[in-house]
């Protein structure tokens, strides 16, 4: 049984490492490396198996290394590969690729690792590492099996040999070898009633014994007994599924099952059922499970400590609210989510990607140095935690996936000023996610200053210098505000007033202005251009503040 592996400069791992409690899934969303790293398993155990069947012991000692093996492209079988450097980090073939298990049987043994040093793109060399103990290489018997999703059967399938079942194994195509795999489970006498048994339990079928006496393969089944017959061919795509990785698991006995996505095609109440069915039969057959899913099903039947989440790197949860958290993560993290997180100084939250536009030109116009930051940090657009019912995204939710990813990782989310209800800003450590609030009703609220504005339709309207040229939308632009605005907001624009604070400036206030002003219909996501037009003293100072929180939560 595989306790801990290592992993370094294989596909897209540069180095990592990850512990194996006994079955272990791995959980995480797509493109993040669950794939990866049965592969890298497998690959582990072809190679030491490879380099075994090459290497006298008695001939041989490892005082000056041991000697490298070649693998040909075609016999290597663990990994779909059109060219050999798909394997390297960064397909770069300056360092070997080094994978090291350590593996425990009655005891915990040391851990073996095998080296894959280039040649070309159709072979390369493997051996041990230097370090290895060679009473272990010789006594050490690791069958790593990969089983990618079922990939559909063939219409007809000959009988193969063992060598050329695991090459269409490596070319991910299990579909084309089942057949095969029920002939070995009835040839071996005790694998087929168990596997009789299980599909019995599971869809009340009953599984005929495959013929295998003419040049092809017929294995069929009953949806009750004495009932009419099927090819399996004709199966919906769950049950095959399901044969398939019942099949592997009675004919590959005291092996590392690999499984990638056992829950394809399957629908959520099978889920559970077959994955309670794989750990049953992997007991009697001494065989160790490693699973790579994102059924919420399967997530939820393991215990924490059973569960592996691999967003950057792999990492064992502790907890039952770490599997909660896992979960929601792969609803709502993204590869970029994951990508920006990894490469951000901190992460911002606001209600529409138009905040962030408007913060940028504000910190632009005061030569702030989070004009920088804004620039740099990663941004996503949420609802605001306090709204009943509000669809989308909650800040929480998201900073919680990302932290399972990156603990060390600042969050800040900048909230509205009409969430008063329940939410509230706190303190900016640094750490966490934290929050920041607009006294006023949003951040569009402090677009609004008469001159700003003047100045902002004034070149819209008849471009640099156009101020005599868009004197009469000038005029109407300042009779709609003398008109419609108190007169101590259009008088002191940066003074606290309560119309600033429950009037929404987005819709009620901006819009009809510009509208006025012959700026008829202006798109708000727009409106960072009228910050741009600023002068510094015309910006609130609590804008200023903001962007110095932000600096801090940042830790910048």
């Amino acid at each position: 049984m595989i306790r801990k592996v290592v992993i370094r400069n294989f596909k897209r791992f540069g180095e990592v490492a990850f512990d194996l409690p006994g079955h272990i899934v791995l959980a995480g969303p797509n493109n993040t490396g669950k794939t990866t790293m049965l592969q890298a398993i497998a690959a582990w155990g072809l190679a030491l198996n490879r380099w075994k069947e090459r290497y006298h012991f008695q001939r041989h000692g490892p005082k000056s290394g041991y000697p490298a093996q070649p693998i040909t492209r075609r016999d290597f079988s663990a990994v779909p590969l059109r060219a050999f450097d798909l394997l390297w980090n960064e397909r770069e073939y300056k360092n070997p690729i080094e994978i090291e298990l350590q593996v425990v049987s009655d005891r915990a043994l040391p851990g073996i690792a095998m080296e894959f040093v280039p040649d070309s793109t159709e072979q390369i060399y493997v051996r041990p590492r230097g370090d290895a103990e060679p009473g272990l290489l010789q006594s050490i018997d690791i069958r790593t099996v990969f089983v990618p999703p079922m990939t559909g059967l063939g219409t007809d399938e000959p009988v193969y040999q063992r060598p050329y079942l695991d090459r269409l194994l490596g070319q991910g195509k299990p579909g084309d070898m089942l057949r095969n795999l029920l002939v070995e489970a009835h040839l071996s006498g005790m694998a087929w009633p168990a596997l009789q048994n299980s599909i019995k339990r599971l869809f009340n079928y009953e599984l005929q014994p495959p013929d295998a006496a003419g040049a092809l393969i017929r294995a069929e089944y009953c949806e009750r007994v004495g009932g009419p017959k099927f090819d399996i061919a004709s199966a919906g795509s769950g049950f095959q599924q399901v044969l398939m990785l019942l099949a592997f698991l009675h004919t590959r006995p005291a092996s590392v099952l690999l499984l990638d996505e056992p829950d394809a095609h399957l629908h959520m109440i099978l889920q559970d059922a077959i994955f309670e069915e794989l750990r049953a039969v992997a007991v009697c057959q001494r065989s160790q499970l490693v699973l790579a899913t994102h059924s919420e099903v399967i997530i939820n039947s393991v215990d924490p400590n059973e569960l592996c989440v691999i967003l950057d790197k792999p990492r064992l949860l502790a907890s039952n609210e770490e599997r909660r958290t896992l979960i929601l993560s792969l609803s709502i993290l993204s590869n970029t989510d994951i990508m920006q997180a990894l490469e951000s100084p901190g992460v911002l939250y606001t209600e529409d990607y138009t905040d962030l536009d408007i913060l940028r030109s504000w910190a632009t116009v005061l030569k702030h140095p989070a004009a920088e930051t804004l620039n740099k940090c990663f941004w996503k657009k949420t609802v605001v935690e306090s709204r009943e019912g509000a669809k989308g995204i909650q800040a929480k939710d998201h900073y919680d996936a990302l932290a399972l990813l990156r603990a060390d990782l600042p969050g800040v989310s900048l909230i509205d000023g009409d969430a008063r209800a329940t939410i509230q800003a706190t303190p900016i450590t640094g750490r966490g996610l934290q929050r920041l609030r607009w006294k006023r009703y949003e951040v569009e609220s402090y677009l609004f200053h008469p001159e700003a504005l003047a100045r902002f339709v004034a070149y819209k309207i008849g471009g640099e210098g156009g101020a005599e040229r868009a004197k009469l939308n000038l005029e109407a632009l300042n009779k709609y505000l003398q008109d419609n605005l108190p007169p101590a907001v259009i008088r002191e624009p940066l003074g606290e007033h309560e119309y600033l604070n429950v009037t929404k400036a987005r819709t009620k206030l901006i819009p009809p202005a510009l509208d006025a002003a012959g700026l008829t219909g202006f798109p708000y996501t727009s409106y960072s251009e009228i910050a741009a037009f600023m002068k510094p003293e015309e910006i609130h100072p609590e804008v200023k503040e903001k962007l110095d929180a932000i600096q801090k939560a940042f830790n910048l």
